[in-house]
Parts: structure tokens; C-alpha cells; sequence
């Protein structure tokens, strides 16, 4: 089943939601970036938000972060305090900074401020394991301004990790990659999901990258157009209505291709 505007999930349904969005509605002057928009995400979800550029996936993330008011509705977090891990599509920073991926990664770490100079053992190893993890343990030493796009998207998913987030945003974590990169970083996140049930939602135009990842997909332009599993929402017909056009070309994907999973 397809909720016409995004609800619970049917196979989340009796549990208690990490995060609630209900009738969130976000406006920029007279423009309506965000209407009546509804989802809940639970712990161990996988949910990938579709849409066209304009469509308010990035004033989701900005509601959701507390970086934008809402001008209607409410985002809620009925367990209190949600520990929120983000990854940006874009970091500007300077590249010729001579910091390593380890110091990087140091700066950022949470326990950092009750270290002097650095962080101690049991976070230097927290470090190290997040990054074998992400398969870049050899990058640790490696100057942040020489990483390729895809190592670096690798980083800084590294960096929100070490957050201990219970939730994980990512936006357009395949942007920066190649075809063989996007598969890689999918299925990376694919066994982090599995062996922390960690809850992540990712935005992406790459819809050859959302079918293999996602396990519920909501279509987004200003309001929800479609929710359910990938196999339900990735069609042609719910395509069209959520980019409002026929006959485009979706970035390595067809909505009639079999989903792989």
C-alpha cells in the first residue's frame, strides 16, 4: 500500500517512533518550501526521500536539525533528547591545510573536550575502528586535502559516527562518487545498518543507489507524494507525479529495471 501522504510505515506500526514529523509546513517570505508534511522514522529504519531539486528535501533536514522554524506543524522526538549524526553533501574547507584524516577526525571528536591536546586511548581506537569499518583505516595518516570525493564522503561519515547518533542524516552520500564508488558506500551502510540498527535517512537523486539501499522510500515535492518499500514506489507513474514530468531520464536507474536486493 502507497500512503498518499507520508505516514507510518505499515511494519512499524506499535512502535514508538524515534522521530516524528507531523503537518510540517516551512516557508521562505510568500514561498512554500515544506506543506503538510507527515513521517515518523523508528529505530532501524532505512529511508531514502526522492524529489525533485526545490522539492524541500534540504528544508526537511533543516527542520529536523533545528536549523529552520517551522512556519506550521512540529517535529517531535518522543524519547527527549535524539542524538542526530549529519553528513552534509559539501564541506568547504581548505584544502592545502596540512591536517590529517586522524587529526581531522581528533578535532571532531566529541570526547575532545576533556582531553588536553587531544583525545585519549579508548577515543584514538574508536577512531580507528570507524574507519576500518568504513574500509579507509589507510587513510588515517593521509592529508584531508589529497582524499579523492569518495574517500572523503567516507570521512565524514566517519566523523558522524563518532557522534553516537541514533539517528543519521545523510544528504546525497553518492554525489561525489562514481558508480562502482556509490555501490561501495551502499553496501558500507548496508552492513552498519544491519549490525547496529542504527536509523538513517539519506536524500538522493540517485535512484540506482536509493533502490539498493533504501528500505522505505518517500517521494518529496513540497509534500509527500508517495511512502512505502521500493518495489511499490519506484515506478514510472509515481515517479512522474513526484517530478512532474514523463519521460525522464532517471540517473542510472528505470523504474522498470528489478530491484536487486
Amino acid at each position: 500500500m502507497i500512503a498518499p501522504a507520508a505516514q507510518s510505515f505499515p511494519a512499524a506500526i506499535g512502535r514508538k517512533p524515534l522521530l516524528q514529523i507531523q503537518g510540517l509546513g516551512v516557508r521562505y517570505g510568500s514561498h512554500w518550501a515544506l506543506r503538510d508534511f507527515d513521517l515518523d522514522v523508528h529505530q532501524g529504519d532505512m529511508v531514502g526521500i526522492i524529489g525533485p531539486n526545490g522539492g524541500g528535501k534540504s528544508t526537511l533536514f533543516k527542520a529536523i536539525l533545528g536549523l529552520v522554524p517551522p512556519t506550521a506543524g512540529r517535529v517531535l522526538k518522543p524519547s527527549g533528547a535524539l542524538r542526530i549524526g549529519y553528513v552534509p553533501q559539501h564541506l568547504t574547507y581548505d584544502t592545502s591545510f596540512p591536517i590529517t584524516v586522524g587529526e581531522f577526525l581528533t578535532v571532531n571528536h566529541p570526547a575532545r573536550f576533556f582531553w588536553c591536546g587531544g583525545v585519549g586511548r579508548k577515543q584514538k581506537r574508536e577512531i580507528t575502528d570507524t574507519l576500518e569499518r568504513l574500509h579507509v583505516a589507510d587513510l588515517l595518516g593521509q592529508r584531508l586535502g589529497t582524499l579523492s570525493g569518495g574517500q572523503f564522503q567516507r570521512i565524514l561519515v566517519a566523523s558522524a559516527l563518532l557522534q553516537k547518533p541514533e539517528l543519521l542524516l545523510l544528504d546525497e552520500p553518492s554525489a561525489s562518487v562514481d558508480r562502482r564508488g556509490s555501490d561501495d558506500l551502499s553496501d558500507i551502510l548496508e552492513e552498519i545498518h544491519r549490525a547496529t540498527s542504527l536509523s538513517v535517512v539519506f536524500v538522493s537523486h540517485d535512484l540506482h543507489f536509493v533502490s539498493h539501499l533504501a528500505k522505505k522510500v518517500c517521494c518529496l515535492n513540497q509534500t509527500c507524494c508517495a511512502a512505502g518499500d521500493p518495489e511499490t514506489v519506484l515506478t514510472d507513474h509515481l515517479l512522474a507525479q513526484t517530478y512532474g514530468t514523463t519521460g525522464h531520464t532517471w540517473r542510472g536507474f528505470q523504474p522498470s529495471d528489478p530491484l536487486s536486493r
